[in-house]
């Protein structure tokens, strides 16, 4: 997971990210490298702040890719989406919701 150094997350998050998360989850995460980089560049993109909580809480969202995400934000405010997430990482369901 040394790859998410080099997209800016301390050593601190990696190691709540190992912690939190299912040994399926960071399976996956090490086989879809490119898939979780440009999930955290888009999230970065729309001005999502919490990315740290969202890799340590919920993984998953990164897992699914850019694409996906981008499909996700494409039917919701994104201004009103970011601004919620960055108030507090829960909505961060409403990806689930599409």
């Amino acid at each position: 997971m040394d790859y998410l150094l080099e997209c800016g997350v301390s050593e601190e998050v990696l190691n709540k990210i190992t912690v939190n998360n299912s040994e399926l989850i960071l399976t996956e995460a090490e086989w879809n490298i490119e898939r979780v980089v440009s999930s955290i560049e888009y999230l970065r993109e729309i001005g999502i702040e919490n990315i740290d909580k969202i890799l340590i809480n919920r993984f998953d969202l990164v897992l699914r890719g850019r694409e996906v995400l981008m499909e996700t934000t494409s039917k919701l405010d994104v201004h009103d989406l970011v601004s919620k997430i960055n108030d507090d990482i829960k909505y961060a369901y409403y990806f689930d919701l599409y």
